[in-house]
């Protein structure tokens, strides 16, 4: 039998305590601002979490996207800013509710959806890409920074956080997909001559390694959630 704590396996706290571990020793050699800091340890923190299907995602998603916020207003990515507090932190805030109302109350886990109908796929992404195509032209209008990257990179994001807020073992997929697009934004100042913003790009090769993660947690989960029903 495996020791948990807290619904967390050894194989688990090894995880996340290197990535805690790898981001602080980091941000000490690089000098971080503690903001960023704060905002690369919620990033692994909100990904772990969600890939153990965890309800406390969707309150550290919040706080995690309220830093992320900052940060992008004060490196001139305002669109993106403007984009996550208007658009991402309402969607996590209905997800906290959401899945607050569809949780196993024992473990504190999401009830996993396998997947979504049909009919619902096919209006979600007709919805994403109309929003798409208006994101570029509101990021573009303000004069955002790296305007391909930085609309390449909302766009990612936005049906990650759907399919989470809904509850489909595919938004691990979608992450995936999503964290190797959104640290390049991170990169292209690190090679300006930024590099306090190495441990950014750093928690996002955990996150995509807790992406993977999370994909094979989610299915288990569906799994033990169908045989508890029967």
């Amino acid at each position: 039998m495996k020791k948990e704590w807290r619904g967390y396996n050894l194989l688990d706290l090894f995880l996340i305590g290197i990535g805690i571990v790898s981001i602080i020793t980091i941000s000490i050699i690089f000098h971080t601002q503690w903001y960023v800091v704060i905002s690369s340890l919620l990033g692994i923190f909100c990904v772990f979490t969600q890939a153990k299907g965890k309800v406390a995602t969707q309150f550290i998603g919040i706080v995690y996207f309220a830093f992320y916020v900052f940060i992008s207003y004060k490196q001139a990515f305002y669109g993106e800013a403007i984009l996550y507090l208007g658009i991402m932190i309402p969607l996590y805030i209905y997800g906290a509710i959401h899945w607050l109302a569809h949780r196993d109350k024992k473990d504190q886990v999401v009830i996993v959806r396998s997947n979504l109908s049909w009919q619902e796929w096919l209006i979600s992404m007709i919805c994403i890409a109309g929003v798409s195509v208006g994101v570029y032209f509101v990021l573009k209008a303000l004069n955002t920074a790296e305007l391909i990257v930085s609309t390449l990179s909302f766009v990612s994001m936005l049906p990650s956080v759907y399919l989470l807020v809904r509850r489909c073992k595919w938004n691990q997929v979608a992450f995936l997909i999503n964290d190797t697009i959104l640290p390049i934004l991170w990169i292209i100042l690190i090679v300006n001559g930024n590099l306090a913003f190495i441990p950014m790009v750093i928690g996002h090769v955990f996150q995509i390694v807790y992406d993977v993660y999370g994909l094979i947690e989610w299915i288990k989960l569906e799994k033990k959630q169908a045989t508890a029903k029967k």
